[in-house]
């Protein structure tokens, strides 16, 4: 029974992180920088990121990829999805580690969002859809780098 509970608890604290996230991904100005990506995440207690995308910034495009990982996650999913960048006043600012909040349930598609942001105050929001059989709540660190200049 507390199995079911604590499972219960850990359904709402990713759906609300996934709500706070999906909130905060409209970008506003035009130094706003948008990514596209698709990342795969499994994890049982912890759980691992990594994938690749395009980052949109000053009129360029330019691919990026993403790895790492954190605690609360359980199975496995495909994370496809749009955010955008805030506060990237040099495209260098935008590799690095992010420490991140989100979450994501899927048990055949659902809803996924990240909140992130790195050391140089740059800020990402990321929603998108998860499909698989994943159950995530995190606080973790992903590292994003431009792939080519």
């Amino acid at each position: 029974m507390s199995f079911f509970r604590s499972g219960i608890v850990s359904l709402f604290v990713a759906s609300a992180l996934t709500s706070q996230a999906m909130a905060k991904t409209e970008c506003n100005t035009a130094s706003d920088g948008q990514i596209e990506i698709s990342m795969s995440e499994v994890g049982v207690a912890v759980g691992y990121m990594w994938g690749r995308g395009t980052l949109t910034y000053g009129g360029q495009r330019y691919p990026i990829s993403v790895k790492g990982g954190g605690a609360f996650a359980l199975g496995g999913a495909k994370v496809t999805g749009t955010g955008c960048i805030r506060n990237l006043s040099r495209l260098v600012d935008f590799e690095g580690t992010y420490w991140t909040i989100g979450g994501d349930v899927a048990v055949g598609g659902g809803p996924a969002g990240i909140v992130m942001e790195n050391a140089k105050g740059v800020d990402m929001s990321f929603s998108g859809h998860a499909s698989g059989a994943h159950l995530s709540g995190q606080i973790s660190r992903l590292y994003f780098k431009i792939d080519a200049f």
